[in-house]
């Protein structure tokens, strides 16, 4: 190829096949993979896991308690290394399985998210 101009052919869009029924919901934040210790709980439980990835606004988690779609868990995340604890006040279950779920932040305080938004600006 000469003269430095690329040409680009256009891709045949892509098809994926979904099970009857399913829903996705598009992330607002990309997620990054982390191993860090997570205190859930709510009225009625304590639970304690691991959580393997996150985002501003989500996490996957592996905890001890199983939990179901549509509860409402308060978070205590011990970040990795010299950061400091994380707080959230709100988190909505999204799904679960067996042992391992998805959360979306509802509330957390703006002290509790800059420090949150401190930790993920240092994972890019």
């Amino acid at each position: 190829m000469t003269g430095g101009s690329k040409q680009v052919s256009p891709l045949a869009p892509l098809r994926l096949s979904a099970p009857a029924g399913a829903r996705f919901h598009v992330r607002s934040f990309r997620r990054f993979p982390v191993q860090c210790s997570v205190y859930y709980s709510s009225d009625e439980f304590q639970g304690t896991g691991i959580a393997w990835n996150l985002s501003l606004t989500g996490w996957r988690v592996d905890g001890t308690y199983p939990v179901e779609p549509g509860m409402v868990v308060t978070l205590c995340v011990f970040l990795p290394g010299q950061h400091p604890t994380v707080f959230i006040d709100r988190a909505t279950i999204r799904w679960s399985r067996g042992q391992e779920f998805g959360i979306e932040v509802s509330s957390i305080k703006a002290e509790e998210q800059a420090r949150l938004e401190q930790f993920v600006t240092a994972l890019v």
